[in-house]
């Protein structure tokens, strides 16, 4: 998409995103989402007036290093004690309910 050109939401393409997300909406809440999502897209349009042509682009957001750790292999339960405190399991595997889809 080109800077020029104006994305606008409307009803049709929120009910598609409805549909995606699994939402069934309202035609109320169809028409608030229709408004918000271009209040949205409005607001952050601003942001093509902004002059960014004497800014370096930013590689990082934040100076401070990573606080996370180094992977280290540790001792953990087994299976089988893992497996006993789950409420069903077979052959090595935890059973969980079966998850049925729509549509």
């Amino acid at each position: 998409m080109s800077t020029n050109t104006k994305l606008v939401v409307d009803e049709r393409l929120v009910k598609e995103i409805a549909v995606l997300a699994r939402l069934d909406l309202s035609q109320e809440e169809t028409k608030m989402f229709v408004s918000q999502f271009n209040d949205i897209l409005e607001y952050v349009s601003i942001l093509n007036e902004v002059d960014t042509e004497n800014v370096a682009p930013a590689y990082l957001f934040s100076a401070n290093k990573s606080v996370t750790r180094e992977d280290q292999i540790e001792e953990s339960v087994s299976t089988r004690e893992f497996l006993a405190n789950a409420p069903e399991s077979k052959d090595d595997y935890v059973v969980i309910p079966r998850v049925h889809m729509e549509g």
